[in-house]
This record gives structure tokens, C-alpha cells and sequence, in this order.
């Protein structure tokens, strides 16, 4: 967390932090977008390499040689992710950001909009009372041709109290995130999990509430791709990812002796599980949502389709008993 106390004109008013590896065929687009922001304040760029073997460490030095006031890398010696390490952007990015706010931008992502970070920390200097801010994306393959035009279901197109960002009843990508520099430190059950963006926006919640401002920012594109983390894992193999997260949230906030939150987190665990339809790793947002809105394949009859909704109307009374029991 950035010390004011400092003064604000030997800062940047906001960092982004930018994780990186083997995104050389992406990165330059990424840095390239980022260096085009159009700002009235000062702002940074915090990378971290995680030992690319691809060129990308390369590129990263020849930008971070053309702007050095801009640009400040991390290179890793060994590779952090394969030895177990989660959070590598808690660990080694947030802390060395120095801006009040911090947007987030991998290296495989980039932003179209050039007033996408003012129009952000705009609202946020203006609202004390909100914590972060986001917007719409797209998706997009390694030639930049659209996957998915928008894909966030409309129900999460709206703002944010700060309980919905607590219990998760917000979901977004980080690559259209700015949010208030205010975390001092993680719990340990941070580094825990794969997925540490649904632990980071439940941590934010704590303090504001979050500002849904697609409908004046452009869409970010969120990259997918062979060597994507994310967005190459099955809808089947997902599963146990967002259990996990899921699990470290509730045995956070029960540590913490918050047990409202974390029995909401213990039933986000229960609705996940029975509410999965193996299998539905083509369904419509699989990326995005915990894969109970799984639709049937369209090359099924009408009784194999009315056989699948009894089934998700079964589960969701289950669902509800289990809930109810808890």
C-alpha cells in the first residue's frame, strides 16, 4: 500500500500491474496499449516475469530501456508458479505499486480504450465511498480475431454494494479492474488459491463498494489461448478450481470470526458442486461462471433435453434443503 505521506508529486497517482510469461507474441500489443493511456497524472507500469523462455523478458527490457520512468520489471530466476507459488501478482507486483490505484492488465491482454484508466480513477477520486471500478470485455484468439463479442451475463452488468463483492455475487476479469491501493497485506489463505481474483474483490468489498461503468469505457479484450492458464482448462477441470477458491474464502472469514460471510462461501461450495452438469465444457460463459447456467448440446432430442432441465430443477431443490440445513 503506497504511504501518501510521501507526497503525491514524487508518485504515481496510479500503477498497473502487469504479469507476464512466454506472452511474446502478445506482450508488445499489451505495453503498447498501456504506454497510449491518456492521463492527466502520472502512472506506472509494475511488471513481473515469471522466467519466460519465449523472448518475452527481451521485449519487456527494450521497452522498460526506452521508458525507464515508466516501466519497472521484476524478473524471476526461477519459476515461481511451478514450484507451487499462487498470487505471484500479490506477492510481487501489488507491493511494489506505488499508486493510490491499481488497474491490472497481463501480459496477454490488452486495453482499446486510451481514457479507459483516467475515466476510472476519475470516479474513484470523485466517489470515496467505492473501492473499485469495471467494465465490459471481450474475448479474443491469438490473432486477435473475437471469440466472444461479450460475454459477462447481464446480471453482472450493474454496480456493486460492498456485501456483493464480500460473498461474490459480483464476477468480472480482472483486465478491466481499477481499484482503490488499499490491501496493506494478504491472508495466508490467499496464496492458497489458484484463482486469486474472486479473493481479491472479496477482500475489496471490505472497504466500498464497486462501480460498473461499461457504459462508458470500451471493452477490454481478455486473451484466450494455448498457453493461457485460465482459459485453456476444461469446464470439467474448473471445477475443483473454484471449490478450492471457494473453501480458502470460507476458512478466511471463519478464522476471522466473520461467520455470516463465511457460511455464504460454504454455500457458494454446496450450490457449485451439485449444481455442475459434467461435461459442459462447450457451454455458453464456462469461463466465467461457476458452469451451473451449462446449456444442453443442441444436437439432443426433446426427451433428453426435458430430462436435463429435471435434473438442474432437482439440484436446485436439493440445493435449497441443503442450504436451509446448514
Amino acid at each position: 500500500m503506497v504511504d501518501l505521506a510521501l507526497g503525491q508529486d514524487t508518485i504515481p497517482l496510479a500503477s498497473i500491474s502487469c504479469a507476464t510469461y512466454n506472452h511474446a507474441p502478445f506482450i508488445r500489443q499489451c505495453l503498447d496499449h498501456l504506454l497510449a493511456q491518456k492521463t492527466n497524472f502520472p502512472f506506472e507500469i509494475v511488471i513481473h516475469d515469471d522466467v519466460s523462455t519465449d523472448g518475452t523478458k527481451e521485449i519487456v527490457e527494450e521497452y522498460t530501456l526506452k521508458y525507464p520512468d515508466r516501466i519497472f520489471p521484476l524478473y524471476q530466476n526461477e519459476n515461481q508458479y511451478s514450484k507451487g507459488m499462487r498470487g505471484l501478482q500479490s506477492r510481487y507486483n501489488y507491493p511494489r505499486c506505488r499508486g493510490r490505484y491499481i488497474a491490472i492488465c497481463e501480459g496477454d491482454d490488452y486495453w482499446p480504450d486510451p481514457l479507459k484508466l483516467q475515466r476510472q480513477v476519475d470516479f474513484l477520486e470523485r466517489h470515496e465511498d467505492y473501492v473499485l471500478t469495471y467494465h465490459d470485455f471481450s474475448v479474443v484468439d491469438e490473432k486477435n480475431q473475437i471469440i466472444d463479442a461479450s460475454p459477462l451475463p447481464n446480471r453482472y452488468q450493474r454496480d456493486a454494494s460492498s456485501e456483493d463483492l464480500i460473498i461474490g455475487s459480483l464476477l468480472t476479469m480482472t483486465v478491466t479492474l481499477c481499484f482503490r491501493n488499499v490491501i496493506a497485506a494478504f491472508p495466508p489463505e490467499k496464496y492458497k488459491v489458484t484463482n486469486g481474483d474472486t479473493f481479491l474483490i472479496s477482500m475489496l468489498g471490505h472497504y466500498g463498494k464497486g462501480k460498473w461503468m461499461g457504459d462508458v469505457i470500451e471493452k477490454a479484450m481478455y486473451r484466450s489461448h494455448s498457453g493461457g492458464v485460465w482459459s485453456m482448462i476444461s469446464s470439467d477441470d474448473k471445477l475443483p478450481v473454484r471449490v478450492n477458491t471457494f473453501y480458502w474464502l470460507y476458512s478466511y472469514y471463519n478464522r476471522i470470526g466473520k461467520k455470516a460471510y463465511a457460511l455464504k462461501w460454504y454455500g457458494k461450495i454446496l450450490y457449485t458442486v451439485m449444481m455442475f452438469e459434467p461435461g459442459s465444457s462447450l457451454a455458453k460463459n464456462s469461463h466465467y461462471t461457476d458452469g451451473s447456467y451449462a446449456q444442453p448440446a443442441p444436437s439432443i432430442n426433446i426427451l433428453q433435453r426435458a430430462f436435463y432441465w429435471l435434473k438442474l430443477v432437482c439440484r436446485k431443490i436439493l440445493f435449497r434443503m441443503a442450504d436451509w440445513l446448514k
